[in-house]
């Protein structure tokens, strides 16, 4: 009686086996699931500001360039929005890795990276009151470094889709030592306005002068985010410059 079971057992097993491993390979051959072919898909990387902090409603300025582009096509379009608060350079390339994000990026028809905020306050030490040049500039090169790799890291995952790079802005304009803080900003900046030229299809988009003659406290919820208002002049800014080269009617 005992073998018998066993064998009533070990035959059940197989058969689940079986249809398991049917399962997997009519998985793996199968087609994927079609998208609607009238939705536009974008992905949005970075840090607060891909976010949405200093937005009551979390918006942003990604959520705007969705809406103005939805406006412009005539048709969905489909945000998928991985921005991290605090996150540098290096801590967004590792959250990007897992399978589900890299196969967004693979689908999207349009990338848009605004990252280094993070960076640039971690080079300052936190204190823009009294800012050490030299640690400023040594710390750069770490920045470009790890740019380089998490753009080659996208690229990787989609050689296609227009890369939109959104250089830092500057929000320091009420402190004593703006002018040294904005001529470090424009070289940190360079560096990422360079990768124009490293990488294909990318595009490189200057946000630096967007608040230098506007009243700070119309535009931004703190030191460093933007409210709506100040998301929608960064918004702009992008649409515009993606109509100039030719990446949108």
């Amino acid at each position: 009686m005992q073998w018998k079971i066993f064998k009533n057992l070990l035959w059940l097993t197989l058969v689940i086996g079986c249809i398991i491993g049917i399962n997997y390979i009519d998985d793996l051959m199968s087609p994927p699931i079609a998208q609607d072919s009238n939705s536009m898909q974008i992905v949005a990387i970075g840090d607060s500001l891909t976010y949405g902090s200093g937005d009551p409603e979390k918006v942003g300025y990604i959520g705007r360039v969705q809406q103005q582009m939805t406006n412009s096509f005539g048709s969905q379009v489909v945000l998928h929005q991985y921005g991290v608060r605090g996150y540098r350079t290096d801590q967004i390339m590792i959250h990007i890795q897992n399978i589900e994000t890299k196969q967004k990026i693979n689908q999207a028809n349009y990338i848009f990276l605004f990252i280094g905020t993070n960076d640039f306050i971690q080079a300052a030490r936190r204190d823009f009151n009294s800012i050490n040049a030299e640690e400023m500039e040594r710390m750069r090169p770490v920045f470009e470094e790890n740019l380089a790799k998490l753009i080659t890291q996208i690229r990787t995952d989609n050689q296609y889709a227009p890369l939109i790079l959104i250089g830092m802005y500057d929000p320091y304009t009420n402190l004593v030592n703006h002018d040294q803080l904005n001529e470090i900003l424009r070289e940190w900046n360079l560096v990422t306005e360079g990768m124009v030229d490293q990488y294909p299809n990318i595009h490189y988009v200057s946000t630096i002068d967007l608040f230098l003659d506007k009243e700070k406290t119309r535009y931004f919820n703190d030191i460093i985010h933007p409210n709506p208002k100040g998301y929608e002049l960064i918004a702009n800014r992008v649409m515009d410059e993606m109509k100039q080269k030719g990446l949108i009617n």
